[in-house]
């Protein structure tokens, strides 16, 4: 039996916002455009801000929440940008202080204020539900004097950065974080110093990759030579390793070995253009659809594998998860075989996986054990998660083994997704074959805004409802 549901998106009187879901009854191919990969975008916009240039950011449309924490951050710092149409028209908000990007846009024109051009911010900078955004731009702030605040939502508040943390108080940084239980608000006071960074900065690069990018990102106003001695055993490896192309790109001399990173100040350049690949690891959710929708799913935006961030796991091993994937055309198949995949540089693809192996042949999900630090357990989490719909699964050290050939069931109480977009997209998924009601209505945005309305238009009924919370 499945824990009890929690309460994201609280309304007052102790409700909670839902989705009341009902399967299609058509068998129509359904089209699944990928969204713009965030961990690409993030970058670039944390990368070229810093170039003295003016750069296209295209296929940049229906970004995401995490993005528009990043943008719009950026843009308090004193970042320009104008937002174009498909057509080439250049979009005007009605709002002037409107920081997100219009969303009728499909490419963005960034004016990089140079590596020392960040103003300081006159509010506090949002990261919302990213974690990227938040020690990416923590990086960028401590080089400035002064105290910059960041926080974000309630999710992100809960998720700690204590090595982000440590190697700033390392450089000489000042880092004020409030006594309780929460991670966030965290007030950043630089600048770095020079005395304290010759002595070389430890990394614990065990937990989470994010912090050594955010060295690499924010090291082109580096007042000297720095090393960094990274501790543990690195996950998301292959995220470090875009980083690290991406500022070579750029013109960096970084050098990043397996136990330790040497930085140097450099000047980021760009090409005129910068094209977004398509979102990789959303794809998952696509694989998931050919057996919860019964539909041939037509993909669009799969990247080339060199832009797939470790999720080309996914079409490389999709015929033994039971989808069969010839081109861009993805449809299920009968498939019996336990199999055992590791997702060590791909976990965020873990609940849908876990959730197509129930259908398919089952197996274990190895590699993930750092997927406890995201926005939620997400190991537990999608456990309890399968739960509600009758699907088995249990936990390992580092992951999830699973049943095959198993049947959901419709749930019995709204399916809680613990503030986490994956758990949150995977449970509608779930619910599109069974029917019934999942707690939360806006979670996809974070990474995938045309969600529902993909689902909608293959006849998913959806519809938005308040329940009791007792």
């Amino acid at each position: 039996m499945a824990r009890g549901w929690v309460k994201p998106e609280s309304t007052s009187g102790g409700e909670v916002k839902i989705l009341r879901i009902t399967s299609r009854t058509s068998q129509s191919p359904i089209k699944w455009r990928l969204p713009p990969s965030k961990s690409h975008l993030i970058r670039a916009l944390a990368l070229f801000s810093q170039s003295h240039q003016q750069v296209t950011l295209d296929n940049v449309g229906y970004s995401g929440e995490d993005v528009w924490a990043m943008r719009s951050s950026l843009a308090q710092m004193g970042v320009k940008f104008q937002d174009y149409d498909s057509q080439g028209n250049e979009l005007q908000h009605n709002d002037p202080m409107r920081l997100q990007p219009h969303p009728d846009s499909v490419r963005w024109v960034l004016n990089g204020v140079g590596p020392d051009g960040f103003k300081q911010p006159s509010n506090v900078l949002h990261a919302m539900n990213s974690g990227t955004a938040l020690r990416f731009l923590a990086g960028l702030v401590a080089r400035m004097e002064g105290p910059v605040t960041l926080d974000g939502d309630q999710s992100l508040r809960q998720r700690e950065s204590d090595a982000m943390w440590d190697s700033l108080r390392q450089a000489g940084v000042d880092v004020s974080i409030a006594a309780g239980k929460q991670h966030l608000p965290v007030v950043v006071q630089g600048p770095w110093k020079k005395e304290q960074l010759t002595q070389g900065i430890d990394l614990d690069i065990s937990r989470s990759s994010q912090p050594l990018s955010s060295w690499l990102l924010a090291s082109a106003a580096l007042p000297c030579e720095v090393q960094l001695n990274l501790i543990g055993k690195g996950v998301s490896n292959r995220h470090s390793k875009l980083t690290a192309k991406m500022v070579e790109a750029s013109g960096s001399k970084n050098q990043l070995q397996p136990a330790q990173c040497s930085l140097f100040p450099w000047i980021p350049k760009s090409e005129e253009i910068y094209t977004v690949p398509g979102d990789a690891s959303m794809a998952s959710f696509a694989m998931l659809a050919t057996h919860c929708l019964d539909a041939e799913i037509h993909l669009r935006g799969w990247p080339q594998e060199s832009q797939a961030i470790g999720h080309e796991i996914l079409s490389k091993s999709a015929i033994e998860c039971g989808v069969k994937w010839d081109k861009d055309v993805l449809k299920s198949i009968e498939s019996s075989q336990p199999v055992v995949l590791n997702v060590i540089d791909s976990n965020d693809i873990l609940p849908p996986l876990a959730a197509l192996l129930c259908f398919g042949p089952g197996g274990r999900i190895i590699g993930a054990p750092h997927a406890a630090h995201k926005e939620s357990n997400r190991l537990s989490r999608t456990v309890e998660l399968l739960q509600f719909f009758g699907l088995q699964a249990s936990l390992l050290d580092d992951g999830i083994e699973v049943k095959g050939n198993q049947t959901p069931t419709a749930p019995t109480q709204p399916v809680s997704t613990f503030g986490d977009h994956r758990l949150f997209m995977t449970a509608l998924l779930l619910a599109a074959k069974t029917g019934g009601e999942v707690v939360g209505q806006t979670l996809h945005q974070v990474a995938d805004e045309t969600f529902l309305e993909r689902l909608q238009q293959a006849g998913i009924g959806i519809e938005t409802a308040t329940v009791s919370n007792s």
